[in-house]
């Protein structure tokens, strides 16, 4: 019995040797450098033989991203939605004043009848910021991850990520999906470059596990911030807004959909490559 397992642990130790050499020997061949941060992406690649018209396309790209970000509404979404818009889709209604967590009070604009009501002012300028913040990433080619645990919603969520070509996760967060993906998955896992939080909570006393782990990884990350959550801190870009009402989550897929695709269609006229 030891026999086999020290067998079968020199196996392993020599399968994870051989995978680091050729690791270790892609890289020093490719000469890879790269740096990433949470507001762009930066990637240089000197690659050998590569042809030199290759090279200038690349160029020409990255000229064209950087010029998108110099552009206040390079997709046009500016007035995609108004207060108008956010008052008839019910995103002023927050949960009763007793449950309200401190951290959101600034986004309050006051109390009726018992019900914290959100500040729409507040909502509309961070929810213009939060979807052009989504369309620079789709549009340099980046994944975005949907996230919601209100199973009222799971058929419009699907429907929608699956229209856009996107991803979502509306079941049970299995623990460590982020932070331990390589032991769960025994692969490399793929990040996500954005994650949209349709709802931060788990259940009513429970913030997602998915909004901590994204936080831990650095993941930029959009939510829907109801009165009652207790993790505006962890958001990227937090929304204040109702999320409970089926008219405000049809309002918030409708406009996060609309961005992406005016991303991914600006990408096809500019002729952005992959």
């Amino acid at each position: 019995m030891a026999a086999s397992l020290r067998k079968a642990l020199i196996s392993w130790q020599w399968q994870n040797c051989l995978r680091s050499r050729q690791v270790a020997k892609k890289c020093v061949q490719n000469q890879i450098s790269a740096f990433s941060s949470c507001s762009s992406l930066h990637v240089e690649v000197q690659l050998q033989g590569v042809p030199q018209n290759l090279v200038e396309a690349k160029g020409e790209t990255q000229t064209q991203l950087d010029i998108a970000l110099q552009h206040k509404d390079y997709f046009g979404l500016k007035h995609l939605v108004t207060l108008r818009d956010l008052f008839n889709a019910r995103v002023h209604y927050g949960h009763n004043a007793g449950l309200r967590h401190e951290s959101m009070t600034p986004y309050i604009y006051g109390c009726r009848q018992g019900t914290d009501i959100i500040d729409l002012e507040q909502t509309l300028s961070l929810l213009e910021q939060a979807l052009d913040v989504c369309a620079h990433i789709v549009y340099r080619g980046g994944m975005v991850l949907f996230v919601c645990r209100n199973l009222q919603f799971l058929p419009w969520v699907e429907k929608t990520v699956r229209e856009l070509g996107e991803y979502a996760h509306c079941r049970p967060w299995k623990r460590g999906i982020f932070t331990n993906a390589a032991n769960i998955f025994n692969t490399l896992p793929i990040y996500p470059e954005l994650c949209i939080f349709l709802g931060t909570q788990d259940t009513v006393f429970e913030t997602h596990r998915a909004v901590v782990e994204s936080n831990k990884l650095l993941i930029p990350s959009i939510g829907i911030l109801d009165t009652n959550t207790d993790c505006a801190s962890l958001i990227t870009y937090p929304i204040p807004g109702n999320d409970d009402s089926p008219e405000s989550l049809a309002l918030y897929l409708h406009l996060f959909k609309t961005a992406i695709l005016k991303a991914k269609e600006k990408r096809k006229q500019d002729g952005i490559v992959s």
